[in-house]
């Protein structure tokens, strides 16, 4: 065989030089990505505002990403897996007017209210669960119809009043400080390690990964689908349930309408971390930074002036940029897989 020429060879090694440094670049982008938006989200706001980063604002947008973070963690779970949720913010308002009815209108103690609102999430996620698997709806069909639901029962409950009159001590959930840190930092902590060690180091998050990549493989080797797809569906209500603890602390009330865009918000900060909605990818990491990224922009556009109903624009904008950078990276991997089989 006739070696190639000089020529051809000086033109394939840029080439594979380029090549080289796109993949590294996109391996950089993938890993990295969501840190680096951030970082480029604090720097702009403080070439507006040059006090934006402080201690104070730092701590404010860490408390204000607690809740979107902790509903995001639950909702990346579920993308993992193929699905999605989109019912965690009205559900995240059930829970929590289920807590002030336990607590505020019957009295009951915060040891009996917290538990139910975490076992409401958890209830919810169950019927969105049996939903999708023993009912075969879409995912997206299911948590919808969960959306109008948890919405319409938390209004019914509450007679679409705010609830007010939680105990003093239920105020420190969401508003007390320790060693100068907000508390539900704290919290958003401990659920950011538990979901870590559930993602990596159980079947559950193990067969989510799976199950997002490869489902009709995972169903060949004799796993039960269905019931991982409905653990993952109830971890995401009980998380709703968590995060409407920590929300109605904050507030110190329990309002029947509060949660409902939160999913947005959640669904964009789990893209925006990395998790993919074609299933297979996400990470608890990558959704805390989603949902402060999330959180810094709301931050940032309050300081600006920008009124809420402008930066729900935003936020939609956001989301829908996020998925198609997620699907030019699904492209770049198809594009990869298949030069390399036709080497």
């Amino acid at each position: 065989m006739a070696a190639p020429s000089p020529e051809l060879a000086g033109e394939a090694q840029p080439q594979s030089a380029i090549g080289g440094a796109k993949a590294i670049l996109w391996r950089i982008a993938e890993k990295l990505g969501a840190l680096l938006i951030l970082i480029a989200i604090l720097l702009v706001m403080t070439v507006f505002y040059p006090d934006f980063i402080t201690t104070s604002n730092l701590l404010t947008i860490g408390l204000q990403a607690t809740t979107r973070a902790i509903l995001a963690i639950g909702v990346t779970l579920v993308i993992i897996s193929g699905g999605i949720d989109l019912s965690v913010g009205t559900v995240m308002s059930l829970s929590m007017v289920g807590m002030a009815t336990i607590m505020i209108n019957m009295g009951g103690p915060m040891w009996i209210g917290i538990p139910v609102a975490v076992a409401t999430g958890a209830f919810a996620g169950l019927v969105n669960g049996v939903l999708v698997t023993v009912g075969g709806l879409p995912p997206f069909i299911a948590t919808l119809g969960m959306l109008g639901i948890a919405q319409g029962t938390a209004l019914s409950l509450s007679k679409g009043y705010s609830m007010y009159g939680f105990p003093p001590s239920f105020e420190f959930i969401g508003g007390g400080v320790l060693f100068g840190i907000p508390f539900p930092i704290y919290i958003l902590a401990a659920v950011a390690l538990l979901m870590g060690f559930v993602f990596h180091h159980t079947r559950v998050g193990r067969y989510a990964y799976a199950i997002g990549g490869n489902e009709e493989g995972v169903r060949r080797t004799g796993v039960s689908i269905r019931r991982y797809k409905m653990s993952l569906y109830v971890i995401c209500g009980a998380l709703s349930g968590t995060a409407s603890i920590v929300l109605a602390s904050r507030i110190n009330s329990a309002h029947p309408g509060v949660g409902y865009g939160y999913e947005l918000d959640a669904i964009a900060a789990s893209v925006i971390g990395g998790a993919s909605l074609m299933g297979g990818r996400g990470s608890v990491s990558g959704a805390i930074i989603g949902a402060i990224i999330m959180a810094t922009i709301r931050f940032g556009l309050n300081v600006l002036g920008m009124s809420p109903f402008l930066q729900q624009i935003a936020v939609g904008a956001i989301l829908i940029a996020a998925v198609f950078l997620d699907n030019l990276r699904l492209k770049h991997e198809a594009r990869v897989s298949k030069a390399r089989f036709h080497r």
